[in-house]
């Protein structure tokens, strides 16, 4: 078990303007949730060891730095942060036994984290039937509409639907598609497929690979004889350097999409990366005045050769969001604060951001191409509405 505890306060150099006026909020907070007594309890749950590690680390590391600032410019209306760090191992196993001792043994107040698809499956089948609060920082397949759970990162209507518009209109009207066999990449396939058709192409096959494979070589030949216009990736964690390695060595002359990819793996790997497209809801290379102070407070604390990426940067806006709830609410009992967080906003790195009435968040669509380990914009989409088809609450 990995456990960190923030209980004191830390000074960060570069706090920025976001502790400072988090600060000065706070006095105006209602007197209810200011008389409440001890720590705010947070649980974070991810995969920090096994094949995400890649990516959990990065996640970790940014909602640390928001609990940072916020203990450090007094807390949640005067209340500081406590944290609990689990780690599920990216497996079902792991999420549900993680998810079972935040809640019962720890008795957090809400749990923030998580990255492959079947972990926050796993973990609301703990968190929903308990009525505690789950936030899921990683963009995903959607699909998911209940109460007790809020996403920061984006669905496929905001991160699948711009990108097919692109390709198909500059790559081509043909795709393939290689994943890992999961929820993610099966039903996110289904999206790209309804997607390609709306514009009038197609997905020539797809193929899904348990977590682990080392050989993409038999899938690659495949690909070659479909003659695609362009290859889309969905393999996770470290499987997706593997397959970029493969890919590479191939030589299909063929553009890659991957909306896995990002400034953690163009920045670990740019020579494989380099003109590989991706979508994002945060790159780096956002030049705003709330990202550049954003940089430089996660380069004073964890080193400034860390790369961050849209799951980090979701991460620490799910802390930010829960604050602002929190304080709106006037309490940290789970039924406010999940009516509150429809109604707040939090001016994030990539921009304002906030939820839906579906509890999703609304974010950026970036399409860019990986260059030497930075980002050019390919195009800006802005803000998208989430879109969860039938979903009311």
């Amino acid at each position: 078990m990995s456990k960190r505890n923030l209980t004191r306060r830390q000074t960060l150099a570069t706090i920025g303007k976001g502790a400072a006026l988090a600060g000065a909020a706070t006095l105006g907070m209602p007197a209810i949730v200011r008389a409440q007594s001890g720590p705010i309890k947070l649980g974070f749950l991810s995969g920090l060891t096994g094949l995400e590690t890649i990516l959990g680390e990065t996640q970790l590391n940014c909602f640390e730095l928001a609990v940072s600032q916020i203990n450090a410019a007094s807390g949640i209306a005067g209340r500081q942060v406590e944290f609990i760090v689990e780690d599920d191992q990216t497996t079902t196993k792991g999420a549900i036994e993680k998810a079972r001792k935040l809640i019962n043994q720890d008795q957090v107040d809400a749990t923030i984290g998580l990255i492959a698809s079947l972990t926050h499956v796993a973990a609301r089948s703990v968190t929903t039937p308990a009525k505690k609060l789950l936030m899921y920082t990683t963009y995903y397949e959607g699909e998911v509409c209940e109460r007790y759970f809020f996403s920061t990162g984006q669905i496929p209507n905001q991160q699948i639907d711009p990108s097919v518009e692109w390709l198909t209109a500059n790559e081509g009207k043909t795709t393939y598609i290689i994943g890992s066999d999961y929820v993610w990449p099966r039903k996110s396939a289904d999206a790209i497929r309804a997607s390609m058709e709306a514009k009038g192409g197609k997905v020539l096959d797809a193929e899904f690979f348990p977590f682990g494979t080392s050989d993409f070589g038999p899938a690659l030949d495949r690909v070659k004889s479909a003659n695609p216009d362009f290859v889309w990736c969905m393999c996770a964690g470290n499987d997706l350097i593997t397959f970029l390695k493969q890919f590479n060595s191939f030589g299909l002359g063929k553009q890659l999409f991957s909306q896995g990819l990002d400034d953690v793996f163009s920045q670990a790997e740019p020579e494989l990366t380099n003109g590989a497209i991706s979508n994002q809801a945060y790159f780096m290379g956002i030049d705003s005045e709330a990202n550049n102070a954003f940089k430089k407070a996660y380069g004073d604390m964890f080193g400034a050769d860390k790369p961050i990426n849209a799951i980090g940067e979701a991460a620490y806006n799910a802390v930010y969001l829960y604050k602002a709830a929190v304080e709106k609410a006037g309490t940290t009992e789970t039924e406010a604060v999940i009516d509150a967080l429809g109604q707040v906003s939090f001016d994030a790195p990539q921009g304002t951001v906030g939820f839906a009435a579906n509890n999703v968040a609304r974010s950026n669509s970036i399409l860019a191409r990986a260059n030497n380990g930075a980002w050019d914009v390919i195009n800006n989409y802005g803000q998208v509405d989430p879109v969860v088809a039938g979903c009311s609450l």
